[in-house]
Formats: structure tokens, C-alpha cells, sequence
């Protein structure tokens, strides 16, 4: 293909940013072009297999969700997309930071079915900051259903402060034991099915889900997380994670690492 992948602006409306930042979450629709797409979905393959040593399954076992992290480390496409201006810029106008950084990209894979479900959870408990703000894209990269395990959300939970992390094993106490009476009377979760190319967004805290896929189609989706400025290094007040070796703060400091890439 002639024309560079990943080019070019998408508009991000005022009306959009303030939908964000009301409740957690927003979804735009062809964000990448069907050339886009098909240049992701082979890239996704290209990447998986150079990280398959370090691939993990989120529910405990087998390849039920099929995780891999920082594949722009390892294909050429993938580092396009996840380090495009396009998608940076739409992270610095969602979060009004100067400038965004980005915190890994992963692959996430749910084979036609049955897969398992990702728990209710928040990003934020999984993650080395402090202070709240980081946020995720993510990206379909074939078409998703509910069926199929497209994103669902609870709108607005991101202002209800962050809760212990979630064991995606299913081992443990679900998201929603331990909120309050007032918030889960406020449970009400949107789904949002998507078209390959289409995306969401959601803060950190907002607590989010996706049904096992049980179709006979398999669920490819991108994942890219940003960090804006103004977020700084929990240290050892958080779990560690793939990440933590490449980490050059110091508790306190503007979360940095030397895989950290400052993009807008």
C-alpha cells in the first residue's frame, strides 16, 4: 500500500470530550479505514508471534483470553499505530493534558467460543500511578457484538473513587460486592458494539466488562493506554507488572519509563 498508515486527524468534538469526562467512557466510530484495519489484523499476527513467549491467558489458564503487551516492540506497523499523532491527539483532547505519553499497547484475543468473560473491573488498581487520569483505546478490529465480547461500561463510575483490583481468574470478590448500596442501585451497564475500525475510550476508574465470546467468529481488539500529565509513580503502593523493570521514576515522580514514548 502506497498511502501511510495511520496519518492524518480525527476530529474530536467538544460535545464528545465532555460525554468523556462525564461518564468515563466514549466510543467514535471509523477511526481506521478498512486498509487500516486489514494492515492491524495482519501486523496483530506478525506481533503475536514474535511475543508468544510472553503471551498470557487473563483467565488463568489455556487461551481463553489471550493477552500480549507492547507489540510495537516487534512489528513496524504496530509501532505506527500505536505511536500515530492520530490516535495521541485524541488522548490529549479527551484529557486536556499538554502533552501524553504512551504506557503500553496489548493485544487482547477472545477465540470463538466459549472464551471466559473479563470480569468487572477498573484499569487504574493494575496500573503504577497514583493519581487517576490514564485512559485506554480500544480498538476493534473485527466487528463485536455482544455475543462476541464488545465493550460494556457503567456510566460515571469513574468518580466513584478506585477499588481493589480484580482477580480475572475468578478466585476472589467481584466488582460489584464491594460497592455501595447507593452505587449499585445505579448499576446499569451499556454495551457498545462496535464495527472493525470503530473504537472506545474510557478513563482508568471507569468500571468496564466483555462477555465471553461464544460465537464462531474470534474477537481481535488493540488496546493502547496513554498517560497524561499530572500522573505520578505509586511505587510500591501498587502490585508490579510487565512494565516494572522499564520504570525510571521515583515514587512520587511523573510516571516515566524508558518504554514510556512521548507522543503529543
Amino acid at each position: 500500500m502506497d498511502t501511510p498508515l495511520f496519518t492524518g486527524t480525527y476530529p474530536v468534538s467538544d460535545d464528545k470530550v465532555a460525554f468523556f469526562r462525564e461518564n468515563g467512557y466514549v466510543r467514535f466510530d471509523n477511526v481506521l479505514d478498512a486498509d487500516e484495519v486489514e494492515a492491524m489484523r495482519a501486523a496483530l499476527e506478525v506481533g503475536m508471534e514474535a511475543k508468544k513467549e510472553s503471551a498470557r491467558d487473563l483467565a488463568g489458564g489455556g487461551d481463553k483470553i489471550v493477552q500480549m503487551v507492547n507489540l510495537w516492540e516487534a512489528d513496524d506497523v504496530c509501532k505506527a499505530y500505536s505511536t500515530s499523532p492520530r490516535l495521541a491527539e485524541m488522548a490529549r483532547r479527551l484529557t486536556g493534558s499538554d502533552e501524553v505519553r504512551l504506557f503500553h499497547d496489548q493485544a487482547l484475543v477472545k477465540k470463538p467460543g466459549p472464551s471466559a468473560a473479563s470480569p468487572w473491573h477498573q484499569d487504574q488498581p493494575y496500573w503504577p500511578s497514583k493519581e487517576p487520569g490514564m485512559l485506554s483505546c480500544w480498538m476493534a478490529l473485527d466487528d463485536v457484538t455482544i455475543d462476541r465480547g464488545c465493550m460494556q461500561f457503567i456510566p460515571g463510575t469513574h468518580q466513584w473513587g478506585e477499588f481493589a483490583p480484580i482477580s480475572f481468574a475468578g478466585d476472589g470478590p467481584e466488582l460489584r460486592d464491594l460497592v455501595s448500596p447507593e452505587q449499585d442501585a445505579q448499576w446499569s451497564p451499556v454495551p457498545v458494539e462496535l464495527k472493525a475500525g470503530d473504537c472506545t475510550w474510557h478513563h482508568g476508574l471507569t468500571f468496564h466488562y466483555t462477555r465471553p465470546n461464544t460465537t464462531e467468529h474470534v474477537r481481535r481488539a488493540f488496546v493502547t493506554i496513554y498517560i497524561p500529565n499530572g500522573v505520578t509513580f505509586a511505587a510500591d503502593e501498587k502490585m508490579d507488572g510487565p512494565l516494572s523493570d522499564s520504570i525510571t521514576s521515583r515514587k512520587g515522580e511523573p510516571l516515566r519509563g524508558t518504554k514510556f514514548l512521548e507522543l503529543a
